[in-house]
């Protein structure tokens, strides 16, 4: 067993390699499919992530344009509401009117307005506190509160968007003029709404020139064009889309790479951010409020999300792996084990066989001994009958005895031929054998001159039917074996039908199906020959004893009941197997089945091409197999180690052609090597079978001599003489 646990691990280690490396590239496999996931899931959640962030500038945006739109209205909503009382009162213009009016806005304490103008109705400035640079060339003609411009304090960096409004007062038309700081209108508007950390929101007017802004430098400033001519060195080609964007749509979101305005100095830093805009419509101005943030600012949540995918991929890497090695190590285990339950299958298959075969062991050693008693019998009966017949011979033939006397003498020699008779049958059963060599003969042949034969002694009140397959098949036996089987079933035959009319068929096919219950190789032939009488027929009681030697159901000295026991043997012998159908008063069908024998090389033939040559070792000494195995390795043959001879029975039932040699120890367990050798003999009779011993025995070269075995070997001699008995 040592042996064989040293090949079932090595074929364990090899599963359990593939198991490993299987394992290995599913988990591998795993993990890409996890990394591709998270790439993937990252990607979605960023674009996600980006897109939301858009949506939500593009909410601030149009949340500060609305907020300004609003601002300014109620700011010209309450222009008009004074100047509208003031028309109301019908008062005639004068000074304290115009400082009451001017109070009303510059005193009030927001700083929203920083200058006021008083125009008369010939365009005439008649009053004016506080400052305002350029002369106001499109003043409002209506009578009511409009935008007129707007003016870049440079000192001051901000812009003064001019409100006008034309009014009565008394009998004269006046308008006034108001400056609004932008700067505080962006304080109060545009500032408090926070975007993240670092985002903010501009604001431009319809010529893209910046007027709002947090970072006073960039007041003022065209977007792009005028950044461009301050900064050469930078890259605004994703400015200029976005610029050029905002030109041709009302709104948009974007994601560009631009910089840190709010830097002083000449190269700012760069700075990808998430954009978004919208355009809203002031009485006589358009403006564009842009909300941004700085990209890096979702790095924080996508970060977090990277974070949670390596963790969840890290334990999902971490169960896989503890899967996979639980499913290697499982496998292993698992193929360890059903090689050792189909081994130890193996051993109960060929037990069952051996169990199986006993009684036919012990039945044929029985019928050994029956054979060679009456081997001894028939020479001893044929030594008694020689000088019977040569006597009776002379008498029958001598002038000088009477008619009546001669009968007598007739009478004798009728007698002695019965006795010649029975004493070749005798002869017949000590020879058959079925674990001696084999010889393939064309069973075809043999049937059709038996049948020939048969024709000649076939009573006249007996019609003879015969159907057979003309294709060649070759049977593992010996030549006359058909002739003798077919006698036997006929003369048989002829008895149980004896006194009346009746049929006797003659069936022989080539190609019919196994036998049920029969086991059978993988695409084995099989030859019928069937046997049928319309006689007397056999009952069920002495149909379980028709095949024991000595027993007929004929009468007294009409039968010696070996017939059908030589014939059984013969099929044995051959491989095949009989079945009988009989009912009394309704006939007898003796079906005899025969698988094909092989008629390609045969082992003899194969003796010394080591590489074609296949040897199992069959031995319960681990070391010997070992040894064996590196010996006829290193010699060239093809090598199978079993511990076992039930494997090896177990094997041979399902493949016939296991090996080409089987060289086996005579000290197993559970039956020795001849016993062995018997049954493999009669599952392949070409196999060819040498003997191994740790000692002589008369019993091994008598075996040897008659065909029982193929060679003998000493196991002191192993080394040297392996090569001549293979």
């Amino acid at each position: 067993m040592g042996s064989n646990n040293v090949f079932r691990k090595w074929k364990e280690s090899i599963y359990g390699a593939r198991a490993a490396a299987v394992s290995v590239f599913a988990g591998l496999a795993a993990t890409g499919v996890i990394v591709c996931l998270t790439i993937r899931t990252y990607s979605d959640y960023k674009e996600d992530l980006i897109s939301m962030q858009q949506e939500e500038l593009l909410t601030m945006a149009e949340t500060v344009g609305a907020s300004l739109v609003n601002f300014i209205d109620q700011e010209l909503e309450r222009i008009d509401l004074y100047f509208q009382t003031v028309e109301d009162r019908q008062e005639i213009w004068n000074l304290k009117a115009e400082e009451r009016a001017a109070s009303a806005f510059l005193d009030s304490g927001d700083n929203l307005y920083v200058a006021v103008i008083y125009y008369n109705e010939a365009g005439k400035r008649i009053y004016q506190q506080g400052s305002i640079e350029p002369e106001i060339q499109n003043v409002s003609r209506e009578y009511q509160a409009v935008i007129c411009g707007k003016h870049l304090d440079a000192s001051k960096k901000r812009y003064e968007m001019y409100i006008s409004r034309r009014f009565r007062c008394g009998s004269g038309e006046y308008t006034a003029v108001y400056a609004m700081d932008l700067g505080t209108v962006y304080d109060r508007i545009v500032e408090p709404v926070k975007i993240g950390e670092g985002g903010y929101s501009v604001v431009k007017d319809s010529s893209l020139s910046i007027i709002m802004h947090h970072a006073p430098d960039q007041i003022g400033m065209d977007a792009v064009y005028d950044r461009s001519q301050r900064y050469p060195q930078l890259d605004l080609s994703d400015l200029f889309s976005w610029i050029h964007m905002q030109q041709e749509y009302p709104e948009g979101v974007g994601l560009i790479n631009s910089y840190k305005w709010d830097d002083e100095g000449p190269n700012p830093e760069p700075q990808k951010r998430v954009v978004a805009y919208t355009t809203i419509q002031l009485p006589g101005e358009s403006w564009i409020v842009n909300s941004t943030l700085p990209y890096e600012e979702l790095n924080g949540p996508l970060n977090r999300m990277i974070q949670r995918l390596a963790g969840i991929s890290g334990c999902f890497l971490l169960m896989v792996a503890v899967f996979v090695y639980a499913m290697t190590k499982s496998s292993v285990r698992s193929a360890g084990q059903k090689k050792e339950i189909a081994y130890l299958k193996e051993i109960n298959e060929g037990m069952e066989l051996l169990y199986r075969k006993e009684e036919e062991i012990q039945q044929y050693q029985r019928m050994q001994s029956v054979g060679q008693m009456s081997s001894r019998i028939a020479h001893e009966f044929n030594n008694y009958l020689t000088p019977v017949m040569v006597y009776g011979g002379l008498l029958e033939t001598d002038e000088t005895i009477t008619e009546e006397n001669k009968e007598l003498v007739r009478g004798i020699l009728d007698a002695a031929s019965q006795a010649a008779n029975l004493s070749r049958k005798l002869l017949d059963f000590s020879r058959q054998d079925t674990s001696a060599r084999l010889t393939a003969v064309n069973f075809t042949e043999e049937i059709s001159h038996a049948v020939q034969m048969i024709r000649q002694l076939v009573p006249e009140s007996v019609r003879f039917e015969v159907q057979l397959d003309e294709a060649d098949f070759f049977v593992n036996g010996r030549s006359g074996m058909a002739e003798q089987i077919l006698m036997n079933l006929c003369n048989n035959a002829f008895h149980a039908m004896e006194g009346k009319e009746g049929t006797l068929s003659v069936r022989y096919q080539t190609s019919a199906k196994p036998p049920e219950g029969q086991e059978s190789t993988e695409g084995t032939s099989w030859a019928l020959l069937s046997v049928k009488d319309t006689g007397c027929g056999i009952s069920k009681e002495a149909q379980k004893q028709i095949f024991e030697p000595f027993y007929t159901t004929k009468g007294r000295g009409k039968g010696t009941g070996l017939g059908l026991s030589v014939i059984r043997n013969m099929v044995s012998m051959a491989g095949g197997c009989i079945c009988l159908e009989s009912e009394p008063g309704k006939g007898t069908e003796f079906s005899l089945y025969f698988p094909e024998a092989e008629r390609g090389e045969q082992p003899e033939q194969r003796r010394n091409e080591k590489g074609k040559c296949r040897v199992a070792a069959v031995d319960d000494d681990p070391e010997m197999l070992s040894m064996l195995e590196r010996l006829l390795s290193g010699k060239g043959y093809q090598v199978k180690c079993w511990s076992h001879p039930a494997v090896v029975l177990s094997r041979l039932q399902k493949k016939r052609d296991l090996c080409d040699v089987i060289l086996t120890d005579y000290s197993m367990p559970s039956i020795n090597g001849l016993e062995f050798a018997e049954l493999v003999r009669k599952l392949n009779p070409n196999i060819r079978l040498v003997l191994m011993s740790g000692k002589e025995d008369e019993k091994f070269h008598w075996y040897l001599k008659n065909g029982f075995l193929d060679g003998f070997i000493l196991k002191t001699d192993i080394g040297e003489k392996i090569e001549e008995v293979l």
